[in-house]
């Protein structure tokens, strides 16, 4: 069984890439640094006197923990990380970290920054992120190769705001973006975990199940029209390339018949959102399995990706299966 929503995931979910006919090595889908926290703190630093970090498994944005910051008492107290050794100079990098508030904080301001020797502090990335839902972010960075050191931090806008962070990734941007022709990523389920899938709003959790004679996810708990399962493609997306983006869903017996739709929800580095409609509506039923299809065009590489499935009605049960991201 996989379970997320505020009980987390009970089983670890893997990142499952089937990836065809790619004919160059690529380094942005190769992260060169990864900090999951699924065991300590994973080199990360207190910032801050008061500061406490510990891997903790109240939430997780994948897997079962995630590093859970409390005791702030200025905005640039938090959790930071010594990247000295780790980034060459003039290459460009890109960051991405996930991030959910601690329960009852309100709405805040999270950013990535990177300190540059004592004096020089680059803004890398930032996003508005609440309590009820996981947050992931990006931005770039390229080290000038003349700074004495180099601590990538995440901050709050509040002085006291305490927060979760998981997934951070650091990847290295190439000049060349890789072949890509046919199926570029299949997520079937059959492993019985996620296959790095999330959950989008407080309550709403995944299954494994086991319809019609292979495995699927099914979603259930859900209040909002757009609370959903939801993945990063982020990686996989190139700037003026057009894909074909699909997958299956199927209502649970007895659920009414509701409309469902593929929607993208692209956020810039700044942390301002836009939601681009990827496939129309279909009606969907408990019967019969209604694939939903359409093409999605990138205009910049700078955009967090997330492609997540929504319906009309709030809180509609429903299996989803066979999700296919492919060229044309």
């Amino acid at each position: 069984m996989i379970r997320t929503g505020r009980e987390s995931w009970k089983l670890s979910v893997y990142l499952v890439l089937i990836i065809l006919s790619v004919s160059s090595v690529f380094a942005q889908s190769e992260p060169i640094l990864t900090s999951d926290f699924e065991n300590g703190t994973q080199n990360w630093e207190t910032r801050g006197e008061r500061v406490s970090i510990k891997s903790d498994k109240t939430f997780a944005a994948s897997g079962t923990k995630s590093l859970k910051i409390a005791g702030r008492s200025a905005n640039w107290n938090g959790a930071q990380l010594n990247l000295t050794k780790t980034l060459a100079a003039a290459k460009t990098y890109q960051l991405t970290v996930s991030v959910k508030l601690a329960k009852g904080e309100a709405a805040d301001e999270i950013k990535m920054t990177m300190q540059r020797g004592d004096t020089q502090f680059d803004g890398v990335g930032s996003t508005n992120v609440t309590a009820n839902e996981w947050t992931t972010f990006s931005g770039k960075f390229k080290p000038s190769g003349g700074d004495p050191y180099l601590l990538i931090y995440i901050e709050a806008g509040r002085a006291g705001t305490s927060y979760y962070i998981d997934d951070f990734k650091i990847k290295l941007l190439g000049e060349d973006i890789p072949a890509q022709k046919g199926v570029i990523l299949l997520n079937d389920f059959e492993d019985m975990t996620g296959q790095n899938w999330i959950t989008n709003g407080e309550g709403v959790e995944m299954f494994s199940s086991n319809v019609g004679g292979s495995q699927s996810l099914k979603i259930t708990g859900r209040t909002a029209s757009w609370n959903a399962p939801a993945l990063d493609i982020s990686p996989l997306i190139f700037k003026g390339r057009t894909y074909i983006i699909s997958v299956s869903v199927k209502l649970l017996k007895g659920q009414p018949g509701d409309s469902f739709k593929l929607t993208m929800k692209q956020t810039s580095p700044k942390g301002d959102p836009t939601f681009v409609e990827v496939s129309k509506s279909m009606p969907v039923n408990d019967g019969d399995w209604t694939t939903l299809s359409g093409q999605y065009t990138a205009t910049t590489n700078d955009n967090n990706l997330l492609i997540y499935v929504e319906s009309a009605g709030a809180t509609t049960s429903f299996y989803l299966d066979n999700f296919v991201l492919k060229t044309p």
